[in-house]
């Protein structure tokens, strides 16, 4: 008699699972180091690299449970710190098979990217979600492409330049990669080199310390004189652009590319923790918890739960990933990116981006 050893692996696999119960089998793969999980998606950091000062790139091996994801897509990452599961939302900076690379910033009172900046080490786990995102390396594969990138937004864009680097590409690239200075920019001496290996690929890099500002402090991202945009400005038409970076960035990016080019996409990632005034407290009912908490009225209702000690799985904070997504029974929230009302009962609510303005109760 011949076996087939895939089919006895999979009746051994299902004797085993039958038998031993999935939280023992995910305590003793953890216990000896193993990424082996019964169904949830880990991955393993099997090489951290300093990109600069305040940027760490993390390189990761995913178990077998991860789907995969492309360059262009983002992922939410789950550490835990101080004994707390805390999830961010990054952006993969590179894909090479199963491994992918994330980059993250340090910024002021940023509990996850402070974190990793400090302490990230190989062999450290991370938890994983589902890649999300539709502006993958497939949008741009076949057309001109703009690529616009503020600070960390780099990153998308960075993953899907490195895909088409090992490919024979026709059609023309052009990155314009603004930052206060060089030496804070994650990848510039790549992008350089890039540049100057393939006739495709055009790099430009502007210092932001060192531009004209606008009237409110902010620097003129685009100095219409200049001979560098009237040559660009020229060739929009037939490019595809696609903007990162924070909302002020998108927003004059937007204002000043969007009606030349071909079509025009853009993904920002400041968190809407600003975007209304606090008042008087309210009550927000969490039929699951079966408690109520007191949060202040016009606060990001995310940052209001985790505040009153609520523990809210989320990722990206800007309302695209969906991972803090609730049923909203009753009440009257705002959306703090639209302004606009929200009193219907929603199966798809997110605390993320609305703050509450009457009480609230929420399917958590």
């Amino acid at each position: 008699m011949v076996f087939d050893m895939n089919e006895v692996l999979v009746l051994l696999r299902t004797i085993r699972d039958s038998v031993v119960p999935e939280p023992v089998v995910d305590f003793w793969c953890e216990e000896f180091g193993l990424i082996h999980r019964r169904s949830q998606s880990i991955a393993k950091a099997v090489k951290v690299v300093s990109e600069t000062q305040e940027t760490v790139s993390i390189w990761l091996k995913p178990n077998r449970n991860f789907k995969g994801v492309q360059p262009g897509q983002h992922i939410n990452v789950g550490v835990h710190i101080d004994g707390h599961l805390v999830q961010r939302s990054y952006s993969v900076s590179h894909v090479k098979g199963r491994l992918f690379r994330i980059t993250a910033r340090k910024v002021e009172n940023g509990k996850a990217s402070s974190y990793l900046n400090d302490h990230a080490r190989k062999g450290m786990i991370f938890q994983l979600g589902e890649a999300y995102g539709d502006m993958t390396v497939n949008q741009f594969s076949d057309k001109p492409a703009l690529f616009l990138a503020g600070g960390i937004g780099i990153t998308p864009i960075i993953s899907m330049l490195e895909r088409w680097s090992g490919t024979v590409r026709q059609q023309p690239v052009q990155l314009v990669y603004w930052g206060k200075r060089a030496q804070d920019l994650a990848f510039v001496e790549r992008l350089k080199k890039m540049a100057a290996e393939h006739s495709w690929f055009e790099f430009k890099l502007l210092e932001t310390e060192f531009l004209e500002r606008n009237k409110d402090g902010t620097p003129k991202l685009f100095v219409e004189t200049s001979a560098w945009f009237q040559e660009l400005k020229a060739k929009l038409p037939s490019f595809d652009a696609f903007a990162c970076g924070n909302d002020g960035f998108v927003s004059q990016i937007r204002d000043r590319i969007s009606p030349w080019v071909n079509q025009f996409h853009f993904e920002s990632f400041s968190p809407l923790v600003f975007a209304s005034e606090v008042g008087l407290p309210v009550q927000i009912n969490l039929t699951k918890q079966r408690r109520s908490v007191s949060v202040p009225s016009g606060m990001n209702l995310l940052l209001a739960l985790e505040k009153a000690g609520v523990a809210v799985t989320s990722g990206c904070r800007r309302g695209t990933c969906n991972t803090c997504s609730c049923k909203k029974l009753s009440g009257v929230a705002l959306n703090q990116s639209d302004r606009t009302l929200h009193d219907a009962h929603d199966g798809g609510f997110k605390p993320c981006t609305h703050s509450a303005l009457t009480d609230i109760t929420l399917e958590l």
